[in-house]
């Protein structure tokens, strides 16, 4: 079985679809597309728009989402997806490719999710890179009487990302440090606090934005970030979808949902190839390729 794997924020880089559109001149038609439906020179972020630009999530995510949407609708004409999945804003791609929403309404819950989460602006994020980062990560939290801190991605058996106020987020830096293992700790260059409680109040309009739209039946199997389970029915998405925001991303699991289910290779359709390193050091059972331009041979 193949999966199709959707990356989130974070994988973006300058200049992204100048590459894209030189591979595939073909995903030109997506990128009119978003720039007809929401009369905004959308476009221009993947062509143009500068690292500190992107950076902002307001750009980052939709910039993001029109990359791999423009990437997916090549890519499925020659070999579809039995699976999809996405990390944290690739989950909503990873909808719009099962057939859950139309381009349009994913776009636009894409745009609508990136204002959210960013006017939300306080908070920071933290990977925990090393062998037994995420046994220190949980040791710490429960030490250290926190209250906002929490871990907001369980990315491989080698990283976790965590999330909080700068204050709680820099305190457990330091109790990280004071435990003498071999732990890489990488400060995110993000905007806020994203999966964590203090995203309660995006979560809550991200909802309220939610009922209003309406879901399809997925066309494939979808595996969801806050469960990491598959959800079959448009109603088992919407339930996960609604608490995304302020739950963790379970990838750890949602590899090892894909792998039981039978999926032996994935895509990463989208910018860059973090997922494909993830997927790497959480099971040898499935053989992963980056699609980005950038990172293919020939």
């Amino acid at each position: 079985m193949l999966a199709y794997a959707f990356p989130g924020q974070g994988s973006q880089y300058s200049g992204m679809g100048k590459l894209l559109l030189e591979r595939y001149p073909e995903a030109e038609e997506t990128l009119k597309l978003a720039d007809s439906i929401t009369g905004l020179n959308l476009s221009r972020l993947l062509l143009e728009a500068s690292e500190e630009e992107l950076k902002d999530t307001i750009n980052t995510q939709p910039a993001i989402f029109l990359y791999s949407a423009a990437l997916y609708e090549v890519l499925r004409r020659k070999r579809p997806p039995d699976v999809v999945f996405g990390h944290s804003l690739g989950e909503l791609t990873a909808l719009y490719a099962a057939g859950v929403f139309d381009f349009a309404t994913a776009l636009n819950l894409v745009i609508e999710r990136g204002r959210l989460m960013g006017r939300s602006g306080s908070g920071t994020m933290l990977a925990v890179v090393g062998a037994d980062a995420r046994n220190v990560a949980e040791e710490v939290l429960k030490e250290g009487n926190f209250t906002t801190l929490t871990i907001a991605n369980y990315n491989s058996p080698k990283q976790v990302v965590l999330s909080g106020t700068e204050e709680e987020v820099g305190r457990a830096k330091e109790l990280l440090k004071g435990k003498g293992r071999r732990l890489r700790l990488v400060p995110l260059k993000v905007g806020a606090a994203f999966h964590s409680p203090l995203m309660e109040r995006a979560a809550e309009e991200f909802a309220k934005v939610l009922e209003g739209v309406s879901f399809g039946e997925p066309r494939v199997p979808v595996i969801m970030n806050s469960t990491g389970k598959v959800a079959r029915t448009a109603e088992e998405v919407k339930e996960a979808l609604i608490v995304q925001l302020r739950s963790p991303v379970r990838f750890v699991e949602m590899v090892e949902e894909a792998v039981r289910m039978g999926v032996g290779e994935a895509l990463e359709v989208g910018p860059g190839r973090v997922l494909c390193g993830l997927i790497y050091q959480i099971t040898d059972r499935i053989s992963c390729h980056p699609q980005d331009p950038k990172y293919l041979q020939g």
